[in-house]
């Protein structure tokens, strides 16, 4: 394993530690659309990459609350998209 494959080893595991079942993320799409990830579960797959479940939901004035369901993301993925903590 390089040094940077090590370095992003830790850094995974280090955001890992701050998210936590409950946690909610945010981030606005385009139309002012508020989009909520609510933090399920936090699992390793098979061969240790961990990933985070999560529940999605959309808000918007003209249309509401709309639940999208469950997703699973790994963690830099879901780090990279939700940076926003609600």
């Amino acid at each position: 394993m390089t040094g940077s494959s090590l370095r992003k080893l830790w850094r995974d595991r280090a955001s890992l530690a701050e998210i936590k079942p409950g946690h909610r993320y945010f981030r606005t799409r385009r139309g002012n659309v508020m989009e909520t990830a609510t933090v399920v579960d936090l699992r390793e797959d098979i061969v240790g990459i961990p990933h985070v479940h999560f529940s999605l939901t959309f808000e918007e004035c003209a249309i509401g609350h709309i639940d999208a369901g469950n997703r699973v993301l790994a963690l830099p993925s879901f780090v990279a998209t939700y940076q926003q903590r609600a």
